[in-house]
């Protein structure tokens, strides 16, 4: 499809930019205003898990369907459909007058996500198919999320202050119907059915581990090995064995496990999983860290935050530079050391530190984790052949996203475990630390032989 007239074009670019930066803007402008939900709903610590793994693991379940959704019933349908279910979810959000009414509609913003975020790029790569022109429009839509990243805080914190947590949620109706109106004019639908074969079996099994594993890590922090965490986790292991099993013997599996024999296709999978697991669950840590320990209010927290966001934008935008000059495999290891030597400069944070020194840390952590997107990304689209990239690009995305919901899940637990706010913090990102340090090891030693 050719995009000849300015007013087409532009109807599916508000449409795709107004709908991603939605999307993406529920990740950052909950951070922080999970203390407050958690003041308002009498919620403990792993109730702000929840809040935020309620999205994450939605997300994750099916966002490798997502694709394939839009494929075989229409992309502009499926990203529509994503688009306006995301948009009534999030009044959900804001009504909810209970923990679980609020999580419950986190969860269903979630699988709408899973329709917006990859419908987004299908449509743009479908719109644009010259290089130079896909190329730029796809770095316009970085940008759009980059945007996304930094104004969530900031928007978050006034908003949380001036007229409660419900306003974050309720931001995003406008967003949503003008995007939805736009995009029904502006876009136009494509689809290709014989690329749109559904994994229904892989599909419910996949749901079924990520989400019985993260319950069983959340409630562990709370309960202990009860037999309740201890039956979950069982279930979720078995689910997750049973999952292997079926993506080896369908003829069109979701996730395609033969392709991890491809050595840099696995370790560059796992540095994404390791990412997501480490890294990624600092900004939910962050908030909680800034107004619980050190006394901020949200608005004040979103200022606060800025170094992380600002580091993490800033290196990602040099990380493709970065890559194309000195190559994603050299990089590679270097951002994970960088992403690790932030991780463990929590570790001189209390809740009296100079602000100096906590804007060096965030700065550190944020830079790691913008470094490491880029080089993991291109390592694992050559890791297959060309004509498999898709399904790389989408199963580095989910892997990351997959350690971002059990990360949560996990050093959200040993915060919640530690004598005090501090010293949990400090347990967890030394646990993060090592994680991201022994990546930083195992892909140093095996890429460039592998390449």
């Amino acid at each position: 499809m050719t995009l000849t007239s300015p007013a087409t074009r532009t109807g599916l670019l508000t449409a795709v930019f107004l709908g991603s930066f939605m999307a993406l803007l529920d990740v950052s402008v909950v951070s922080v205003a999970l203390p407050t939900m958690q003041r308002t709903l009498g919620a403990g610590f792993s109730g702000l898990q929840w809040i935020v793994d309620g999205y994450t693991v939605a997300l994750t379940a099916v966002i490798l369907s997502g694709g394939t959704l839009g494929d075989r019933y229409g992309r502009k349908l499926v990203y529509l459909s994503g688009l306006t279910v995301f948009t009534v979810a999030s009044v959900g959000c804001a009504l909810a007058p209970t923990l679980g009414w609020l999580v419950a509609a986190r969860v269903v913003q979630g699988f709408a996500a899973s329709a917006v975020i990859p419908g987004a790029v299908a449509l743009l790569a479908h719109a644009f198919p010259e290089p130079a022109a896909r190329a730029r429009v796809m770095g316009l839509w970085g940008t759009v999320a980059g945007c996304a990243l930094v104004l969530g805080p900031l928007v978050g914190g006034p908003l949380t202050d001036a007229f409660g947590w419900p306003s974050i949620f309720l931001v995003n109706v406008p967003i949503g119907l003008v995007a939805v109106l736009t995009g029904r004019r502006g876009i136009t639908e494509s689809r290709d059915p014989a690329h749109g074969a559904l994994d229904l079996t892989g599909q419910l099994l996949g749901a079924l581990w990520i989400g019985l594993l993260t319950f069983a890590v959340i409630e562990a922090g709370r309960l202990g090995a009860s037999p309740s965490v201890l039956v979950t986790g069982a279930v979720g292991l078995a689910a997750l064995i049973a999952f292997v099993v079926v993506e080896l013997r369908v003829p069109h599996p979701m996730l395609p496990v033969r392709l991890f024999a491809r050595t840099r296709f696995s370790v560059a999978i796992f540095a994404a999983w390791s990412l997501g697991f480490a890294a990624y669950p600092a900004v939910f840590l962050i908030g909680i860290y800034l107004q619980q320990a050190r006394g901020a209010t949200a608005s004040e927290a979103g200022v606060q935050m800025l170094p992380y966001v600002l580091a993490n934008v800033a290196a990602a935008f040099t990380a493709g530079r970065l890559s194309a000059r000195y190559g994603a495999e050299r990089l590679l290891p270097v951002s994970y050391a960088v992403a690790a030597a932030g991780s463990f400069a929590f570790l001189l944070l209390d809740a009296s530190t100079p602000y100096w020194l906590v804007a060096v840390a965030f700065a550190a952590a944020g830079a790691g984790v913008g470094l490491s997107v880029t080089p993991s990304n291109i390592v694992g689209l050559a890791g297959l052949p060309g004509h498999r990239s898709g399904i790389a690009s989408a199963t580095v995305n989910a892997a990351r996203q997959t350690g971002t919901a059990l990360g949560v899940a996990a050093l959200g637990a040993l915060v919640a475990a530690g004598p005090t706010l501090p010293s949990g913090l400090h347990l967890a990102m030394a646990v993060a630390g090592l994680v991201l340090l022994s990546v930083t090891v195992l892909t140093a030693a095996t890429l460039r032989r592998a390449a």
